[in-house]
């Protein structure tokens, strides 16, 4: 009886040992799957990372795309200025002429021997409501031509038309160098009838 209570009571020791060892047993694997659960999520959280990197990447380079060039810029407000002064320029080529009183046209007879040219020219201008000067002889002959001081060019033009010609084909600037008289009486619009018929009176 004695002897059995002392088995029993070794018993009851090596079991509680066994138990403990156990025990440290679970705690020592619930520490190692910890660890190892916390390294995986280190992990996961650093691919995660880089994922990100990897994405933002293209948005960085979309923002140096979005910034400028200062001389493309430049190049830009350059070509914007042209297109107002070009602009600008039209309008001044496609400026309207002034009333026909207000505007004075001396007819000059080029043709070297057809009598009355200058003042039949002049009674065309006249008749058409500009002021005439007084027809004369030109000083040099040559082609039929209309010309025309600065800011005169739209007048020319409508001087030209009143003789039945195009413009484009007898209109031109008014050079004193190559003047066809030197006395323009102050004219604006100088119209010389060659002797090629193109202007015909």
């Amino acid at each position: 009886m004695t002897a059995g209570a002392h088995d029993a009571g070794g018993g009851f020791g090596r079991s509680a040992g066994v138990n403990t060892a156990r025990g440290i047993g679970v705690i020592l694997v619930a520490i190692v799957v910890g660890l190892l659960l916390m390294r995986e999520g280190l992990a996961e959280r650093t691919e995660a990372a880089a994922t990100t990197d990897t994405t933002e990447a293209p948005s960085s380079d979309s923002d140096e795309n979005l910034v400028t060039d200062p001389d493309a810029d430049a190049d830009a407000d350059a070509a914007a200025d042209d297109a107002v002064v070009e602009e600008t320029t039209t309008t001044t080529e496609a400026a309207v002429a002034r009333p026909p009183a207000e505007v004075k046209v001396l007819v000059l007879n080029g043709t070297n021997g057809i009598q009355g040219v200058a003042g039949r020219g002049t009674t065309v201008v006249t008749d058409a409501g500009y002021v005439g000067a007084e027809p004369k002889n030109a000083e040099v002959d040559g082609p039929s031509v209309v010309l025309y001081v600065e800011g005169y060019e739209a007048d020319a033009r409508a001087v030209a038309a009143a003789f039945g010609v195009d413009p484009d084909a007898v209109i031109a600037p008014f050079d004193a160098a190559t003047s066809p008289i030197a006395d323009t009486q102050s004219a604006n619009v100088i119209v010389r009838v060659g002797n090629d018929g193109v202007i015909q009176v």
